[in-house]
């Protein structure tokens, strides 16, 4: 029974790892709607970022070639955004994180209402929404590879677990 389980789970990892691509939602004649869990995907947006960043909203934006599953939430007291890279195929009308794929984060700074700058669907930085403020900063981060891909598989391994939780003294 147990070399069964084993057996079991080996083909279901390795199934995820060797697809390299998880379902992140779906365009539709309305808009994009998501059909991955949101609580899978904030649990692996959390640990891919792993900055304390609470997760409010989650979209998915599609501009050109360009497709994002953009998060809005707060770090602290600063509001954030990430743009977590998504690939798209048009047969199926589905949007897909795959491994590898990177991320744009946008942090408040010296200004209180930043947001992600596009150009022809690109995202190249940020922009402050202010423009009577002494510095209108905003913080931009582009990490070009990422874990977020994998991080979805661990947090979907996770929550399928039915292994109790550890004991703390």
């Amino acid at each position: 029974m147990r070399f069964l389980f084993l057996v079991l789970i080996h083909v279901v990892l390795s199934t995820h790892i060797f697809a390299q691509q998880f379902e992140i939602g779906k365009a539709n004649d309305h808009g994009n709607v998501l059909t991955a869990d949101t609580v899978l995907l904030i649990k692996a947006i959390t640990r891919t970022l792993n900055d304390g960043t609470v997760v409010s909203r989650l979209r998915i934006e599609s501009k050109n070639s360009y497709h994002y599953l953009v998060m809005e939430g707060a770090n602290k007291t600063m509001k954030k955004i990430a743009a977590f890279t998504l690939s798209y195929h048009i047969s199926k009308r589905t949007y897909f994180a795959e491994k590898g794929l990177g991320y744009f984060t946008c942090t408040n700074a010296a200004c209180a209402d930043c947001s992600l700058f596009t150009e022809q669907g690109k995202i190249n930085g940020c922009n402050c929404k202010e423009k009577a403020t002494v510095s209108n900063q905003c913080n931009f981060t582009r990490v070009e590879q990422s874990l977020f891909y994998m991080n979805i598989i661990r947090a979907k391994y996770l929550m399928n677990s039915k292994r109790p939780a550890p004991h703390t003294n």
